[in-house]
């Protein structure tokens, strides 16, 4: 049974209504716990090439850059540890330099991340939320505390996990009213498939450009400003499916 104040944030985070609440009351959580910020990543695969993702963390905002860094993110021995595991890990600067990547430690130590805990959840229908607290200090736990803090931790994910998915990937407003035609439509679903624009032509028996304005044409309707949004959107609305 998981003590009262941990509940109590528990069902906090659960109900946070916005956004802005959700980052408010994981860095509450994360300072709780003797860490300095938070961050997590929240991701959907639609295909095996198709992801809808969105990252929110209460960083400064010079560090952003590096919070946001997808290419890096594929060499971070921690972000990698969460990919692979949902097993929380406990790191340090250690961890960089047993990696090889002592360079990503030193970059982001200029900014007070020096040790953290992090974790992902792995769900059904291809959905994924990476949480990270960090700390400014060279270890953030002792070794005889850090059972106690992954478990608060993984408790506090579950919840957080429930509501991220709803306050920061939100299901879209209705279409406009003259919605994509039939070949509009199949030229975003080929797109969204990985196709290039080429590619979807040669499949459809059109050419390039009539690939790219009916690619448009789909964006102006759904009201998006680019193709990603547009393929999103319509995925959401049942307008085209996935595989």
């Amino acid at each position: 049974m998981i003590d009262t104040q941990l509940h109590r944030q528990c069902l906090e985070i659960l109900h946070a209504k916005t956004v802005k609440d959700f980052v408010r009351i994981s860095g509450k959580m994360a300072q709780s716990m003797g860490f300095h910020s938070m961050g997590a990543l929240i991701v959907i695969d639609h295909t095996a090439t198709f992801s809808e993702f969105r990252s929110v963390t209460d960083a400064p905002t010079e560090y952003l850059p590096i919070f946001e860094d997808t290419h890096s993110a594929k060499l971070d021995p921690v972000t990698q540890h969460c990919k692979q595991s949902a097993s929380p890990i406990v790191w340090d600067q250690e961890t960089y330099v047993s990696a090889g990547r002592a360079d990503f430690w030193e970059h982001q130590a200029e900014f007070g991340y020096r040790s953290g805990v992090g974790v992902a959840m792995h769900l059904p229908r291809g959905r994924h939320f990476m949480l990270g607290f960090d700390s400014d200090k060279r270890s953030c736990v002792t070794a005889k505390a850090k059972l106690g803090l992954t478990l608060d931790f993984l408790t506090f994910t579950s919840y957080a996990q429930a509501a991220a998915f709803d306050l920061c990937l939100p299901y879209p407003q209705s279409p406009k009213p003259d919605a994509p035609a039939k070949g509009e439509l199949d030229a975003l679903q080929r797109s969204m498939d990985g196709l290039s624009d080429w590619e979807v032509g040669d499949a459809m028996g059109i050419s390039e450009t009539e690939v790219l304005l009916r690619l448009r044409r789909a964006m102006f309707k759904l009201g998006c400003a680019t193709r990603y949004e547009a393929a999103l959107r319509a995925l959401k609305l049942g307008l085209v499916t996935c595989g």
